[in-house]
């Protein structure tokens, strides 16, 4: 779908969006340069997006990522330095966090039905839990960087970078964007957003934190983003409901089984939209408590959104977000 503004001359702003990743992705350009369209834009996102798919996707059998995970090999296996940045990147924030974040976190992710596997019609049995926790653990990968290659412990072992995905193709759209002289731009593959330069009425971009709701959506606040990128992850949208207890997407690599905390949301603002995906799932998967102690440690512009004993949010701040956005 394509929507534009229109002006005797040049269009304030410019925006499309369309299908990515299972999800969507949408841009805005404020100020554009002269001639520049719509039409004229989406073919190479789209191109930049299907590029990304290739590289990381679990849902695509043929992508890099893919093909990485179908390889029962325990020797080196050359990857591409595309792919070895966002791999090490999960490696990164897997050590910060004694592993609670964790992209080998797949047998887990397919076993509650949140992969590309079909959703079993049961729930996992204690047994099939141990079984897939058994081949997680971001200890059992060892990267190399030159040339770029890889090496896993064991040979099924399955890595998911979908907490890294949105946030990664995010970057290189904007990246692409910037490349074609665009100074002022909002790009959003569904969650995760990376900004540059004002909007299209001279301020910076404004971006919306939801209430962590499943049932509507509601605006909890808005914070004002430039030249930064941003990323929220909640248990409130991907999940399924089971005996009257819900099951959220977001699971815990020490439990094997889906967060079960009084946290709602998390939204982490960093320079690149990638790192800012990884962290906002780190935090969710830490919790309530642990969470905004790890997001202090390592100086994150954070916001975290829990529920009271009557499922009301409360949202509050990192101290960097505070001093940064808080106002």
């Amino acid at each position: 779908m394509l929507v534009a503004g229109c002006t005797r001359h040049q269009d304030p702003q410019i925006a499309f969006d369309g299908p990515t990743m299972g999800t969507y992705y949408s841009v805005k350009i404020a100020r554009p340069p002269e001639g520049m369209t719509a039409e004229s834009l989406q073919p190479g996102v789209a191109e930049v997006l299907d590029a990304v798919v290739a590289e990381i996707s679990t849902y695509d059998d043929s992508s890099e990522l893919s093909r990485l995970n179908q390889n029962p090999s325990t020797d080196w296996i050359p990857i591409s330095a595309n792919l070895h940045r966002v791999i090490a990147e999960g490696q990164r924030i897997s050590s910060l966090t004694d592993g609670a974040f964790d992209i080998t976190i797949g047998p887990l992710v397919n076993l509650w039905g949140f992969g590309p596997e079909t959703r079993p019609a049961r729930l996992p049995t204690e047994a099939e839990i141990a079984d897939a926790k058994a081949r997680v653990g971001w200890h059992k990968l060892e990267l190399r960087a030159d040339p770029p290659a890889l090496r896993k412990a064991r040979g099924d072992i399955y890595i998911d970078l979908s907490a890294l995905g949105e946030g990664y193709g995010a970057d290189r759209v904007g990246n692409w964007l910037e490349s074609q002289g665009i100074e002022n731009y909002m790009v959003a593959v569904a969650g995760a957003i990376r900004t540059r330069g004002i909007n299209a009425k001279g301020e910076p971009w404004a971006i919306a934190i939801e209430e962590p709701l499943p049932d509507r959506r509601s605006v909890h606040r808005i914070i004002p983003v430039s030249n930064r990128a941003l990323s929220t992850s909640g248990d409130y949208r991907n999940f399924f409901e089971e005996n009257g207890k819900r099951y959220s997407h977001e699971i815990d690599p020490m439990t094997g089984a889906p967060v079960d905390k009084r946290l709602g949301s998390v939204t982490v603002v960093d320079e690149t939209a990638m790192v800012a995906d990884g962290w906002a799932t780190a935090l969710m998967v830490l919790g309530d408590r642990r969470g905004p102690e790890v997001a202090e440690s390592q100086g994150l512009v954070a916001y975290f959104i829990v529920r009271d004993q009557q499922d009301q949010p409360r949202g509050f701040g990192s101290k960097s977000f505070e001093s940064l956005l808080g106002r």
